[in-house]
């Protein structure tokens, strides 16, 4: 015997193009008990709409409509809504369409001229799915505490410790008798001073570690915590804190168990690789930097325009929320953005009047030439993309390689925006500058066309309400 469906009422979406049949598949739930709520769709948009808004708990679905099919309405549930079952609840089915439905993912099917066979169906169909719903909870729950087990195992040393809590508050401390090994003292010594474990963190630490007891005692799971203590022969030590937490049925905290690990070499090593990487990073700042003195000395009229192009691009880059790193990177690569200049000659660079189309086409290769410089250096940003493509524009027609908007580096966007604004806004050999408020109307002009609309959009914000200018 079937075992009845629990739920209240139920609601069941049907895919069925024929409304007599919509009726007799009804009237059998019906017949079985099923109390239900039923909605019936025939095609793809109501069917995806239904599944949205109606929120079943069960489809039936026909196999053959006019411009819909089963096995697609099936891929859809089992894609967007993979917790409610399917029934197939069709007129005819081969033996290969079958297995091909059930492989599919539908919990069985049904043929019309034996609908007697759709209630026990449904119910076989709601009951598995309702195991497999309290399967999955109980797995979550055993990988959780099996994660919990293995915050304290995978860290074990000899230096355990045990904490029983009455109405909220610690009342006794056990330690295991290797304590003297992480700090030198013993466990008749911890137990003889209640406050010995506060007194030997390191004042600086100290309230981390009784925020971090605050939390535990309010019945809170914690993640482990590091922090330094003062040994008994008055070394300092830095150590890590693991707990895990026993509660009763009721959720009331009984005691919580720790352990603690020496984890000073550990600490020392960090420390000494994060100061070599911040060494490797000025190193870096200092490389690009001279790469930037390097054009700017072929070139004394753009004199600071790198420079000046990566404030602006930082600027708008921490507008619009790019993280530290991409920042760093972004701005290195606006600092040496026209690097490929130095293969330009400099009276071309430098000439007064306005230059001829072969002149021009010789310039736009400092992108490519710069690129090719940079390719052969491992950052760990993308500096030669965004040198590559800090002249293309979003419509395809800028160079070197007329990309379009999707296929150009975020952060070039951003440097061809700020390198725009700071050209017109400066003085250049063929022309005078042509001010601020020239330059914000190109950008705003050619918002969405040639630039990034959100980029442009911050440009003008840190101008007209955060009051950058190119002095800073």
């Amino acid at each position: 015997m079937e075992q009845a469906v629990t739920k209240s009422e139920l609601r069941v979406l049907m895919l069925e193009d024929t409304p007599t049949d919509a009726e007799l598949i009804e009237r059998e739930l019906r017949k079985t008990g099923i109390t239900f709520t039923s909605k019936c769709v025939e095609t793809r948009d109501a069917f995806v709409r239904a599944l949205e808004e109606f929120r079943p708990d069960i489809v039936l679905s026909d196999y053959k409509l006019p411009d819909f099919d089963g096995l697609a309405a099936l891929e859809i549930v089992q894609r967007d809504h993979p917790e409610v079952p399917v029934v197939m609840v069709t007129g005819a089915l081969a033996d290969i369409e079958a297995v091909e439905l059930i492989h599919a993912g539908a919990k069985d099917y049904v043929l019309k001229d034996r609908l007697a066979r759709l209630g026990p169906a449904v119910q076989r169909a709601l009951s598995a799915e309702q195991s497999v719903r309290e399967r999955q909870a109980a797995e979550k729950a055993l990988r959780e505490s099996e994660a919990r087990y293995k915050r304290i195992t995978e860290g074990l040393t000899d230096y355990q410790y045990t904490v029983r809590v009455e109405n909220g508050h610690a009342v006794e401390t056990r330690q295991s008798p290797a304590s003297v090994t992480v700090t030198g003292y013993a466990p008749e010594e911890f137990a003889a001073d209640p406050y010995l474990w506060i007194r030997m963190v390191m004042p600086e630490d100290r309230e981390l570690v009784n925020e971090h007891v605050r939390q535990i005692l309010s019945g809170k799971n914690v993640p482990p915590i590091e922090h330094r203590i003062i040994r008994k022969d008055g070394k300092i030590r830095w150590v890590s804190d693991t707990t895990i937490l026993c509660k009763d049925a009721s959720g009331k905290l009984l005691t919580y168990d720790g352990v603690i690990k020496d984890i000073t070499e550990h600490k020392l090593t960090e420390q000494e690789r994060l100061a070599s990487a911040k060494r490797l990073e000025q190193t870096l700042f200092q490389a690009i930097e001279a790469m930037a003195a390097t054009v700017e000395a072929r070139d004394p009229y753009t004199a600071g325009h790198q420079r000046r192009v990566a404030a602006l691009a930082r600027a708008i880059a921490q507008e619009m929320g790019l993280t530290d790193d991409e920042i760093r990177g972004l701005y290195l690569a606006a600092t040496i953005h026209d690097l490929g200049k130095v293969s330009i000659p400099a009276e071309i660079l430098s000439k007064p009047g306005k230059l001829s189309r072969m002149e021009f086409e010789l310039v736009k290769e400092h992108a490519q030439n710069g690129y090719e410089i940079l390719n052969t250096i491992d950052f760990p940003w993308p500096i030669a993309q965004i040198v590559l493509q800090h002249h293309e524009r979003l419509d395809g027609s800028g160079y070197p390689q007329a990309l379009m908007s999707g296929q150009i580096k975020f952060e070039a966007k951003i440097v061809a925006v700020a390198d725009v604004v700071e050209a017109m806004s400066s003085h250049r050999p063929y022309r005078p500058a042509l001010g601020l408020d020239a330059a914000l109307e190109e950008i705003v002009l050619n918002k969405g066309k040639l630039f990034d609309p959100a980029v442009v959009d911050a440009c003008i914000k840190i101008f007209r309400e955060r009051g950058f200018n190119f002095s800073i």
